[in-house]
């Protein structure tokens, strides 16, 4: 049996992982386990701070603590489920300005997930950027946000108009037009329940749909899947 150890980002990613992805490749008996991103100690709960990726040091420690704590097991696959949006654009951050500067969202991320890979160097680490952001799931089939927002038709149509023509993984990073902000523009709500709307909305969609319109994250899920 192998196993795969993904590092998220945040909640959103967590539970899409626990609630979509772990079916999927138990199916093909292959255990996947997920955890968010270690960002310090939470002095009042007294526990470590987990979620968000505001310095690339953070992730980077993370993946390395969790491959020396399973000693080289080659049973034991590592990747990461974390956003282009806001990525740390800091001195030990890989995303140096000739990834930033490339157009191609497609050519960008493989840069970018290139030089993590070099970076972290591990023959067992797959790294994954999500173009651009988590939201872009949501996007692929806005009529699924029905479910959540039962009244929600009019801001369904307004959202589906927005995005005519565009292909969710190419919807840009912009503060005002990245995924997240064009699905808050018509439901002020979801920003507050990001982490519970999202996933449950991307599961509804299904990992077939997903997978069919977002190319770059079925070339991870088809690399996870061939796993040797």
């Amino acid at each position: 049996m192998k196993y795969i150890n993904i590092i998220v980002e945040g909640n959103s990613e967590e539970a899409f992982v626990n609630d979509v992805l772990v079916k999927h490749f138990a199916s093909l008996n292959i255990f996947v386990s997920s955890r968010k991103i270690k960002t310090g100690w939470d002095k009042l709960n007294n526990k470590p701070a987990k979620g968000g990726l505001l310095k690339y040091i953070k992730f980077r420690n993370d993946v390395l603590r969790w491959i020396k704590a399973d000693r080289n097991q080659p049973q034991f696959w590592y990747t990461s489920m974390i956003d282009l949006y806001a990525f740390p654009k800091d001195n030990l951050s890989p995303y140096k300005e000739n990834i930033q500067s490339i157009y191609d969202p497609y050519q960008k991320i493989i840069k970018l997930e290139t030089a993590i890979a070099r970076d972290i160097n591990h023959p067992k680490f797959i790294p994954y950027v999500q173009l651009h952001e988590f939201e872009a799931f949501v996007l692929v089939n806005p009529d699924k946000l029905i479910t959540m927002y039962p009244n929600g038709l009019t801001g369904i149509n307004l959202l589906k108009r927005a995005i005519e023509n565009m292909r969710p993984e190419e919807i840009d990073e912009s503060p005002e037009t990245a995924p997240s902000k064009r699905i808050i523009k018509y439901f002020p709500d979801y920003e507050g329940q990001k982490a519970q709307v999202g996933p449950l909305v991307a599961e509804e969609i299904g990992l077939t749909e997903l997978r069919l319109k977002c190319p770059h994250f079925n070339d991870w899920i088809t690399k996870l899947e061939n796993i040797t």
